[in-house]
């Protein structure tokens, strides 16, 4: 009988102490969740706010590295307080998952319009449907522009030709090229087209061509300093313009394709303006310049091809 007796004042006891704890654990468990900066959950730290630029973009990072879409303007989301990274940023669930708004593109409503909204149902968290845009509409977000200069080795066949006809000693084809690049959203592909221009001349001789790029590539490393990407590009220039001021007649005109394969790195790309530069390698096939005859009926072996490796820097601009 004593034994029954100690165990039920013994049970008590822990009861006692446990329900004079568990409010501070709630409580502090409550808060934890409520504070904590990478929870999905909006509750308690939520805020009604209407969309007030024309189109918000929503980001998958708080780097905004990754938009998913946009929002159009006066709708109505719940959002949470602006990030401690970034202050600039709110967060938002889409599709069961956290995604980032700019705070300048919403504003918060007051009580008078939570009222009147609440008449007509409480504001819901997007659907993923809402947020993703046709594909069509996509594509006008996410653009870059790049004006780069470049030079590369002008190969065995050029560097004889000048010799040979002009008896002089070039080495290097240097010009620009004008990329746009599409950035695919949720993806670290991306995809273009480019003129690329090149040339290389002394006084009485040049060599020049504009190729035609489309562009596929791949970003490895990406963060609010610098991307590191490859790229590669199928060439084609349809008209390549060899002039020579002496010794023949009429001036031969060939064409050229081949690829192209680069590396490159762009500083400041959640920037307006970026710098870029990189290496490269092309390979190309000339037809029609092989082989040349002079008003003297003197051939020579022309030009069949230029591969090399290609250096390029150069400024971007980055639009939406």
């Amino acid at each position: 009988m004593p034994l029954i007796i100690y165990l039920m004042f013994k049970n008590y006891f822990v009861l006692t102490i446990l329900s004079l704890l568990l409010p501070f654990v709630t409580k502090a468990t409550d808060n934890s969740i409520i504070n904590d900066d990478t929870s999905l959950s909006l509750s308690g730290n939520s805020r009604v706010a209407v969309i007030i630029s024309p189109r918000a973009i929503v980001y998958a990072d708080e780097n905004m590295l990754t938009p998913l879409g946009y929002i159009a303007n006066g709708k109505s989301i719940l959002v949470g307080n602006p990030r401690r990274i970034n202050r600039n940023l709110v967060p938002l669930v889409i599709y069961g998952k956290l995604a980032f708004l700019e705070i300048k593109d919403i504003r918060y409503v007051d009580q008078a319009d939570q009222e009147y909204n609440a008449k007509r149902g409480a504001p819901r968290e997007h659907d993923f449907d809402v947020i993703i845009t046709k594909t069509d509409e996509k594509l006008s977000i996410n653009n870059s522009v790049y004006l780069t200069l470049h030079q590369y080795d002008a190969g065995a066949d050029l560097k004889e030709t000048f010799q040979t006809i002009d008896n002089s000693d070039v080495g290097t084809l240097s010009g620009f090229a004008l990329q746009l690049i599409h950035r695919q959203s949720n993806s670290r592909l991306f995809w273009g087209a480019a003129l690329d221009y090149s040339r290389i001349y002394n006084l009485n001789m040049k060599f020049e061509y504009m190729l035609l790029s489309p562009t596929f590539g791949y970003t490895f490393i990406s963060n609010p300093v610098f991307l590191i990407e490859a790229y590669g590009s199928l060439d084609l220039a349809v008209n390549v313009n060899y002039d020579v001021e002496t010794n023949f007649d009429e001036e031969p005109n060939g064409y050229l394709w081949g690829l192209q394969a680069n590396a490159r790195i762009v500083l400041f790309p959640t920037s307006k303006y970026q710098l870029a530069a990189g290496l490269g390698y092309r390979k190309y096939s000339v037809s029609g310049l092989s082989p040349l005859n002079d008003l003297s009926n003197v051939t020579f072996n022309g030009i069949r091809n230029i591969a090399s490796v290609s250096m390029f820097a150069g400024i971007g601009i980055k639009f939406d």
